[in-house]
């Protein structure tokens, strides 16, 4: 196995758990704004980001290092806190996954980084 599938293994195994989470529906695609009716959500979101948005990416070799593959699940996170209040079900559920996703990887990321390193170095 290459060091690449090392690393995205990895990767997609933090994700598979996060996704596992009873909140992680709520992230698992992309928000619809007209289903949920806030019209206003790309005026206050620049860059949308969901779980199932970073698993095909993942899939399919968009994602091309540990630190994008962080950065989307952030992302994801951060805009649901973004864009609901503190007191809101979204947001508390945001930032319970962002601090279960940090329990994931804090604990990788080197390992993570220094496969991918080694990955695209040779």
């Amino acid at each position: 196995m290459s060091g690449k599938q090392e690393w995205a293994k990895k990767c997609m195994a933090v994700l598979k758990a996060v996704k596992a989470h009873k909140h992680g529906w709520i992230f698992s695609e992309p928000v619809d704004p007209i289903k949920l009716q806030i019209p206003d959500y790309f005026d206050v979101i620049q860059r949308p980001m969901d779980l199932g948005t970073i698993k095909t990416n993942m899939e399919n070799n968009k994602i091309t290092s540990p630190e994008q593959f962080k950065e989307d699940m952030m992302t994801t996170f951060q805009n649901a806190m973004r864009y609901n209040p503190a007191n809101h079900d979204v947001h508390i559920m945001a930032k319970t996954l962002m601090e279960l996703f940090h329990n994931k990887w804090d604990s990788q990321e080197d390992a993570i980084m220094q496969k991918w390193r080694y990955e695209t170095t040779g």
